[in-house]
């Protein structure tokens, strides 16, 4: 195995952390290359699955072999399998935050023997999640997720600061905003590290100290300490130290309002963003990969091939049908002339023509079937053309003609006789 990919989703960005055998040793803070990806639009677990997809495609070609996903913190675990099931990725473990955290924390020696129980404070863009953990179990003795205080939140007052108090062009649509809380958020995040900031830009010069941004957001961090000292309450354990984690726990403030608010030692580590996804490179391990279900191919041979399913007396189905068909036609046609029979007051006085209706019928035996026929007029009268499947009506006397071919026989009841009053003309081939 030469690499192992650490991956930790957030709310607004997805952080890939990646060892390789040729580094040193996890310890180092060499020992990762470390990559971002925003989260501009869409679900944050589809972003995650499309970046590891891209990453193992078209940077490694196929080096990485073990691939570490934290979950937790308003991640859903089985919306994280979902993602990577659509990206057809399955070498890969799902790894608790906590676990993460505590084994990289672990590595780079910034827990003491005496640790036990740590409090960790993660300050994201959208919120801040603050656990009570137990070092050994790498278990969450409890959690609470707020959106009292946020990065997003910080830019946002700053926005408004320079607006308010700057005289800057307040935006009037979406792009001026977004341009606007771009260079907020720079800002805030230079001072973290300076005392002023000045940044030009086509809409307003941004100018601010580091003494005004405090002021800014003093209230909303000192509330979410309160809410830490909640958490803590409930867990009914006396922390040892509290772990800063988070791209907001890099401001000054937050970490002195913290400290006086709850009073415990704190650990910082040096990339506080990235604690999670480096460990989860370290707890790595490879998955036998699942590979997708494959649909059975159709076989139409059987298809072709299924026999013809037959009823006692050696009848199928489809004869059945047909000759289902066949008698309710009869009876429609029935009804019809006795409809019109009685309807007619001219026709009733006279006497009934009667035509030959004839149905063959088979009998179920070894033996060829009888056809009985029944002949009733009362007039002579020319035969009819004889229509088979095979020829044309002839409407001139052959000297020889061929015998007609035998009859098609259904499974019907004995020959039904209709009398078909005068006027109503059958379908060729029914009277004879």
């Amino acid at each position: 195995m030469s690499a192992v990919l650490g991956v930790s989703v957030g709310a607004s960005a997805v952080r890939m952390a990646t060892r390789t055998d040729h580094y040193h040793s996890a310890d180092q803070p060499g020992a990762f290359e470390q990559q971002a990806v925003d989260v501009v639009t869409g679900p944050v677990e589809d972003v995650a699955a499309q970046s590891i997809g891209v990453l193992l495609e078209h940077e490694w070609h196929g080096d990485i072999g073990a691939t570490g996903i934290v979950y937790g913190s308003g991640v859903d675990a089985d919306a994280i399998h979902a993602a990577m099931a659509r990206q057809h990725l399955w070498n890969y473990q799902l790894v608790p935050e906590a676990a993460a955290v505590v084994t990289l924390l672990e590595s780079v020696g910034q827990l003491g023997p005496d640790t036990h129980t740590l409090v960790l404070y993660d300050l994201g863009s959208t919120g801040v999640t603050i656990s009570v953990v137990d070092r050994y179990t790498r278990s969450v003795i409890t959690s609470e997720r707020s959106d009292v205080v946020g990065g997003d939140q910080f830019d946002a007052l700053i926005a408004e600061q320079q607006v308010r108090e700057r005289g800057h062009e307040r935006p009037v649509d979406t792009w001026a905003a977004a341009e606007l809380t771009a260079r907020c958020r720079t800002a805030k995040e230079q001072l973290s590290t300076i005392g002023a900031v000045c940044l030009p830009g086509d809409r307003g010069l941004i100018l601010l100290n580091r003494e005004r941004f405090d002021a800014l957001i003093r209230v909303p961090v000192e509330g979410s300490a309160r809410l830490a000292r909640e958490v803590i309450a409930a867990s009914g354990r006396r922390p040892d130290v509290l772990v800063f984690l988070g791209g907001g726990a890099r401001i000054p403030l937050v970490q002195s309002v913290l400290q006086g608010w709850l009073a415990l030692p704190i650990v910082q580590p040096p990339e506080p963003e990235m604690v999670a996804a480096q460990g989860a490179a370290l707890l790595a391990a490879p998955v036998e990969a699942t590979p997708e279900p494959a649909l059975p191919e159709p076989n139409w041979s059987d298809t072709a091939t299924t026999p013809v399913r037959r009823l006692p007396g050696g009848a199928t189905r489809k004869q059945l049908a047909l000759a289902g068909s066949a008698a309710s036609g009869l009876l429609v046609i029935a009804a019809i002339g006795l409809a019109l029979d009685r309807g007619d007051d001219t026709t009733s006085q006279r006497e009934p023509a009667v035509s030959e209706v004839i149905v063959e019928q088979t009998t179920p035996t070894t033996t060829p079937p009888r056809t009985t026929t029944t002949t009733t007029t009362p007039t002579p009268t020319p035969a009819a053309p004889v229509v088979t499947a095979d020829r044309e009506p002839s409407t001139t006397a052959e000297p020889t003609p061929p015998p007609p071919p035998g009859p098609r026989y259904l499974n019907l009841p004995a020959p039904i006789q209709i009398e078909v009053p005068p006027g109503l003309q059958l379908p060729p081939g029914m009277v004879r």
